[in-house]
């Protein structure tokens, strides 16, 4: 998963495309946090002890595990799209459709987010664990970080860890929290009947509102002085060549591969949410036109826009 301050700009800026459908563009303008709401959905599951995750973090060790982030980011997330959208239209909330279409623009850009960068930072942190030991899953963090930390010293020229804007941008619902579990009952509502359509179970309600608090106080944990002089120290010309240019990979070739592919997935999904026909055949239709079998996590690579060649890893070294 990019990182999620990258997950964020992402759908910001596919929200702002002027090829995106003229309608969704003018609801994501206006529903930025419902947009970063969607842009993080696939992650939220990740962010449960903020606590224990800064430890596993700070000792290099793996990962933390989520049984519904592995849900989600593996288990056929192209019907899982299908099944948001549709929730998202059918459901009785009272969510305006600008809301609605601003959390759909959101999730698509997660996804296509995921699509173009896996390939690449998965190919960074398969190198780094073979030539410097250590979990795939810390380098593949590590990979994401960078990623995040040059992308926008470049867009912007300052990084959004260290900063005001990061507490903001991670408060991704109307009625968020640092202290309790709170979301607007009809978030919660369309989070997990989504879930619940899919696969027939869901996260209960307490939990997903406790990932949206989580999420927020990850915010708080990143937007001081320490991380702003963590990012300060980063910022070398080594680091830059390791892990975002170099000979061997360009980061905005991957870039812009998901630029492209999010404003496909995007424009499809506004026309199965208008068309309203949700019927196995139409669904069918609209996982085929999104074309991303395969995981989020290891994307396939068969459809869509090419993505850039990167060298290949030995066999010891590929292995997922």
């Amino acid at each position: 998963m990019p990182a999620p301050q990258l997950h964020l700009t992402f759908g910001e800026t596919l929200g702002r495309e002027t090829q995106l459908a003229d309608e969704m563009r003018l609801a994501a303008g206006a529903e930025d946090r419902y947009v970063r709401l969607g842009a993080i959905f696939h992650d939220l599951p990740y962010y449960g002890n903020m606590a224990l995750m800064a430890v596993r973090y700070g000792l290099r060790r793996p990962a933390e595990e989520s049984y519904w982030g592995t849900k989600v980011h593996y288990d056929r997330p192209d019907v899982f799209l299908a099944h948001f959208v549709s929730t998202a239209r059918t459901l009785e909330a009272p969510l305006t459709r600008s809301e609605r279409l601003a959390i759909v623009a959101g999730f698509c850009s997660h996804v296509a987010l995921d699509l173009s960068l896996h390939p690449l930072v998965n190919y960074i942190a398969r190198r780094d664990t073979h030539e410097l030991g250590g979990a795939e899953s810390h380098h593949h963090r590590l990979s994401e970080k960078y990623h995040a930390l040059f992308y926008h010293l470049d867009s912007r020229g300052r990084d959004l860890l260290g900063s005001r804007e990061i507490r903001e941008k991670t408060r991704v619902t109307k009625r968020s929290s640092l202290l309790i579990r709170a979301a607007e009952s009809s978030v919660v509502d369309l989070a997990v009947t989504a879930y619940r359509s899919m696969w027939n179970d869901s996260p209960s309600r307490k939990q997903f509102a406790g990932w949206v608090r989580s999420f927020a106080q990850f915010g708080r944990m990143v937007g001081g002085p320490m991380a702003l002089r963590n990012s300060l120290r980063l910022r070398t010309p080594g680091n830059r060549a390791h892990y975002f240019h170099c000979r061997e990979f360009n980061f905005y070739d991957f870039w812009e591969a998901g630029r492209a592919r999010g404003i496909k997935i995007a424009n499809r999904a506004f026309e199965y949410f208008e068309h309203a026909d949700f019927s196995p055949e139409a669904q069918a239709r609209f996982v085929a036109d999104v074309a991303f079998d395969g995981s989020l996590a290891e994307p396939l690579g068969l459809y869509g826009p090419a993505l850039p060649k990167l060298p290949a890893l030995p066999p010891e070294q590929a292995a997922a």
